[in-house]
């Protein structure tokens, strides 16, 4: 059994509730990326303020487009190459985990359980009053093995469809393995 992907398309979407966030950490870089350039252009260069102003606007906006561009690219890129599947009695898992990329083939039967939406770090917990923060930590899918030890697939709700990643848990379940998932 093979989770399906969703595609980029549907990626994007799934990350609409983290624009108002988006929007605010561009504004704010932009302003201090157009600060910087205006100042340097100004004290290094030494061009007039108002052609220094212009200058740093038109490279600000350019740069911050071309940045936001390459992330929305790496992230539905990244998300659309995870893989999770169970191949006879090894569960296959692929994606981003934390700061790494993971990609794990694990016997079943060393794993305990599978939560989906669980382990807020301490500053995710600092943090859970913000939307996207929580929405990160609900899509997150954690494994525990049956020593102690534990690994993540983050935003596995964003780049798994819904009702095939519920039909995984539940088939995992048959398995042997507890899920917090209610059949």
């Amino acid at each position: 059994m093979e989770v399906r992907v969703n595609n980029k398309k549907e990626i994007l979407k799934s990350f609409i509730g983290w624009l108002p966030l988006a929007l605010g950490a561009t504004v704010f870089y932009g302003m201090l990326f157009i600060f910087i350039i205006k100042r340097l252009l100004t004290e290094f260069i030494d061009i007039d303020q108002e052609l220094a102003g212009e200058v740093g606007l038109l490279f600000g906006v350019v740069v911050l487009v071309t940045c936001l561009y390459l992330y929305l690219n790496w992230i539905t890129k990244s998300l659309s190459s995870y893989r999770l599947a169970i191949r006879g009695e090894i569960l296959l898992v692929k994606g981003i985990s934390g700061w790494k990329t993971l990609d794990k083939e694990v016997p079943i039967n060393s794993i305990q359980k599978i939560y989906i939406g669980a382990n807020a770090s301490a500053v995710e917990k600092l943090s859970s009053g913000h939307n996207a923060v929580s929405e990160q930590v609900a899509s997150r899918l954690v494994f525990f093995t049956r020593e102690g030890k534990s690994f993540k697939l983050d935003f596995a709700a964003k780049a798994f469809d819904n009702k095939s990643l519920f039909d995984f848990l539940v088939t995992i379940k048959r398995n042997g393995v507890d899920t917090n998932v209610g059949v």
